[in-house]
């Protein structure tokens, strides 16, 4: 019987390979091997090219249907073998290959079309061992790798479609190669997702995968590339598309191929919601329909929820196995993401789930909404709790719970969520509630929409009680409401009454008045004055567990050194707050952690990090709009002039365009962002040497203030900024007496800082050019002793390395000069001695413990005084002993004077 099972098979494969079957064959292995076409809109990207030139031996591409896999592969493949000797293999998988003979068959046809003869002993092994009835696939795979090792060029072999082999002795040539891949060849694969347990292959060295996110387009490369279609309007398109699409790139281009039709046929003017039929149906197809009936149910019923667990999913549904289900749709990547920020959670891409719910009945998403709104406030998930009922539509049954957790929905710091519910429910219901008309001010009022709130503290200031109901309240509302205005003054005397009349309980709102006094004092050049109100702001949070709240606080206390000149402990203050993020909950982490990501990501900028500065920025700028925050002017303006600094003026221009239409939108007064737009354009301009369009914007800054200062609680820094850009177009104009009236104010009383520092260099750059004054030389040197020690690179590089010239040439080799009351930046003793004991490891932190160790204070004292646990004190204390050598607080004292650190 096993003879004539052989006999069979050899008959019925002889006539297979007939003629006719040959020719099919070679045809079959033709078009296998045709690397995938690259589109005529194809926008070359460097970035990602680069990756894979400097991958591991074995590069994976890896994400689901539509992210660009194969058209990336193809376009990097083509390069490899244009730019030099390499010997390219190239195969697209189909379900024909998910068994391992003709697998192995096609990839041996497809070597031997490349390298004549380079297969042929491996195909003579194959073909012997198929005839006798199982195929061999480690002896001819290992007479193919033999020949490959022995050419004497690089070898690259890109497999697509990697996801169709999901045969396990399929599977095992593919893992073979991984694990007995030449020195001299590259292995570069494409799939939707992992086809099989990858086990031991996980752990090796050379495999590294490059996955959706990083395939993805960025806003900025949505940009380029709607310029590189003529596209009019690219940045407000680029914007709109990045959030739609999310950068999914299959999405941009049926995008793009409705607009060219429309164009064609109307002419009509390009939005971004083209393509809708196109795109249903591109899912429809590649996704939908390849799935089985229950996991098509299951997404239809949970993709009104945004994001979800598997708990939440049965609750809504009914079922009790929604978690295999999910497991299901996560091992094929389908459009599905784990949320980083909580265990077990995940969400769907907005397109997909867009698509799904219009496949949904109404009436059983809003029964959906209403469950999930039922089980999330239960589970205290407020921020989504608040999600679905706005999505619901859910109002009075509502209304009651937001009244009852009020604070600790400000808390939460989500106040996109909160808004649109606001829109949802209408101003019928809010007047029946003065507590909803305080929360919905205060959100109005964090989100600097100063006239809506306006309306609101009046129609509050006319109820009768309100201040015998709620003390303290409406005047807190009064003083941030003046310090909008520009009334500091006022500001600060309503907001420190507000803080005496406020009940303990109202947490949020007093950390909130808290913040506001920051602002103010910040504005008004006082940043000792803002320490004293932040430590309050902190100690607050952490007497109430607010996560989100000290986080916000501790981006305030980064604010405040930066003003004060310390960048490097700004720098250590924002990683304490992106800690504290990364143990908060979904949502309620956006707020403070864009913040953070965005001044970040001006540190690293005055550092010199361009390119880390920049994902950073546009991290945090996408946090920022999801949870409606004004301060993502900080990421557009800092990506302006990131853009500015490598000459791309258009992008530089857009990302400007986009924050102010983004303003507009969200009906931010224009009195917080116009005036710093335009310094910042006017930087633009002048980086472009348009003097006269540098001289107009900074003209309408100047005419923004009103005749007052400019002044801007969002950017304490506007004032300088505005004296310092003055002071370049004088210059730019050849008017040096003018820029040297304009310096002196920076450089004026003893703040110090960035502006001040670049005031100090050019003053000195001015001054050196014609003669070596010796105390221009001291206001030099200390500003390079200044710019040295916290690490600023940017002004340094393009302004302070040329000075250096400039001194006598033993002038930096010389022993400090004494710092005098009106230097801009003196080095105290103070800073002097935290150089030394982060010289010899103590950190700030550490050296602030020690110095109040040195003072008497017990650990109690200490935890009090910075506002931190017992626990963590005496874990400072050990560390410092063991960093000096000592045993016990007094050796450590001893030793830290001799070390002449104290």
């Amino acid at each position: 019987m096993g003879f004539m099972g052989k006999q069979s098979f050899r008959d019925d494969y002889d006539a297979w390979l007939s003629e006719i079957d040959h020719k099919a064959l070679s045809a079959w292995v033709s078009l296998k091997s045709k690397p995938t076409e690259i589109p005529e809109n194809h926008l070359l990207r460097p970035e990602l090219a680069a990756k894979l030139s400097s991958g591991k031996p074995v590069t994976w591409l890896m994400a689901p249907a539509g992210y660009g896999k194969s058209v990336t592969m193809s376009h990097w493949y083509q390069q490899q073998l244009a730019n030099g000797p390499i010997v390219g293999i190239w195969l697209s998988l189909d379900q024909k290959d998910n068994v391992a003979a003709f697998l192995l068959n096609h990839l041996l046809e497809a070597a031997q079309k490349v390298v004549p003869g380079v297969a042929t002993d491996a195909l003579a092994r194959w073909s012997s061992t198929t005839f006798e009835g199982s195929v061999d696939s480690e002896e001819v795979l290992l007479l193919l790798l033999d020949e490959l090792i022995d050419l004497d060029c690089p070898l690259l072999l890109c497999i697509d479609n990697l996801h169709e082999l999901t045969d396990k002795n399929a599977w095992q040539v593919i893992a073979y190669l991984m694990n007995h891949l030449p020195a001299n060849m590259r292995l570069v694969m494409a799939s939707r997702f992992i086809p099989v347990p990858l086990g031991r292959a996980r752990l090796s060295g050379k495999l590294e995968f490059i996955d959706q996110q990083q395939l993805c387009f960025s806003q900025n490369e949505i940009f380029n590339w709607l310029q590189q279609q003529h596209i009019d309007d690219a940045e407000k398109l680029s914007f709109e598309l990045f959030e739609r699409m999310q950068g999914w790139p299959a999405g941009l281009s049926l995008w793009l191929a409705s607009y060219t039709m429309q164009q064609a046929h109307h002419g009509q003017v390009a939005d971004q919601s083209l393509g809708q039929e196109e795109l249903a149906d591109y899912l429809l197809g590649e996704v939908l329909e390849q799935l089985p009936a229950e996991l098509n149910e299951f997404l239809i019923g949970i993709a009104p929820l945004g994001s979800f667990c598997a708990s939440l999913c049965d609750e809504v549904l009914g079922i009790q196995h929604s978690g295999e289900l999910i497991r299901q749709l996560c091992h094929q990547n389908l459009f599905i993401d784990s949320m980083d920020e909580r265990s077990q959670w995940f969400s769907l891409h907005p397109l997909f789930a867009e698509l799904l719910v219009s496949r949904g009945r109404q009436e059983n998403q809003q029964q959906a909404h209403r469950k999930a709104f039922h089980w999330l406030k239960a589970h205290s998930f407020r921020i989504e709790a608040l999600k679905q009922a706005r999505l619901g539509k859910l109002t009075d049954d509502v209304c009651e719970w937001i009244e009852a957790e009020a604070d600790r929905i400000l808390a939460d710091l989500d106040l996109a969520t909160l808004l649109a519910w606001f829109e949802v429910v209408g101003l019928e219901l809010i007047v029946k509630s003065a507590k909803l008309q305080f929360i919905h001010c205060w959100s109005l009022l964090v989100t600097y929409q100063y006239e809506r709130a306006q309306a609101y503290i009046e129609m509050l200031s006319r109820t009768e009680l309100i201040d015998q109901d709620y003390p303290g309240q409406l005047m807190a509302l009064k003083g941030c409401l003046k310090r909008g205005q520009g009334d500091y003054d006022g500001a600060r005397q309503l907001c420190e009454l507000a803080l005496e009349q406020l009940p303990a309980d109202r947490f949020s709102i007093r950390t909130f008045v808290c913040s506001t006094l920051v602002n103010i004092e910040l504005v008004c050049s006082n940043p000792e004055g803002a320490r004293v109100w932040n430590r309050l702001e902190l100690n607050i949070a952490r007497q109430h567990g607010s996560l989100g709240i000290e986080a916000n606080a501790l981006y305030n206390y980064a604010r405040i050194e930066q003003h004060r000149g310390n960048i490097e402990r700004c720098g250590q203050i924002l990683e304490e707050g992106v800690k504290i993020c990364s143990l908060l909950q979904n949502q309620s982490r956006l707020f403070p952690r864009a913040r953070i990501h965005m001044y970040g990501a001006f540190i690293r900028w005055l550092k010199g990090d361009a390119d880390q500065a920049e994902q950073q920025a546009l991290q945090g700028v996408h946090e920022a709009i999801q949870c409606h925050d004004p301060t993502v002017l900080y990421g557009y303006s800092l990506l302006a002039l990131i853009h500015c600094g490598r000459n791309n003026f258009p992008a530089a221009l857009a990302a400007l365009a986009q924050a102010e239409r983004l303003m507009q939108r969200w009906q931010v007064a224009s009195s917080v962002y116009s005036a710093w737009l335009a310094v910042v354009k006017a930087n633009i301009w002048m980086a472009q040497n348009k003097i006269q369009r540098a001289a107009i914007a900074l003209q309408h800054a100047e005419q923004t203030a009103a005749g007052q200062q400019l002044r801007s609680e969002l950017f304490p820094m506007l004032e300088d900024f505005y004296h310092a850009s003055q002071a370049r177009l004088f210059m730019m104009e050849g008017d040096a007496g003018k820029a040297r009236i304009t310096l002196s104010k920076l450089l004026s009383g003893s703040r110090q800082g960035v502006m001040q520092l670049f005031g100090a260099l050019v003053n000195a750059a001015y001054s050196l050019a014609g003669e070596h004054d010796e105390a221009v030389q001291s206001l030099l040197g200390n500003a390079l002793a200044y710019a040295e020690r916290e690490g600023i690179r940017l002004v340094y590089d393009d302004i302070a390395a040329p000075l250096v010239d400039l001194l006598p040439t033993d002038f930096l080799s010389k022993e400090p000069q004494p710092a005098n009351t009106s230097d801009p930046m003196p080095v105290t003793d103070q800073e002097a001695s935290a150089e030394l004991a982060l010289q010899i490891g103590l950190s700030n932190r550490e050296f602030e413990v020690l110095q109040l160790i040195a003072d008497g204070n017990s650990n109690q004292d200490i935890a009090d005084k910075l506002f931190i646990s017992l626990h963590t004190v005496k874990t400072h204390a050990r560390k410092i002993n063991s960093k000096l050598g000592a045993k016990s607080r007094t050796q450590a004292i001893v030793k830290a004077r001799e070390y002449e650190i104290l």
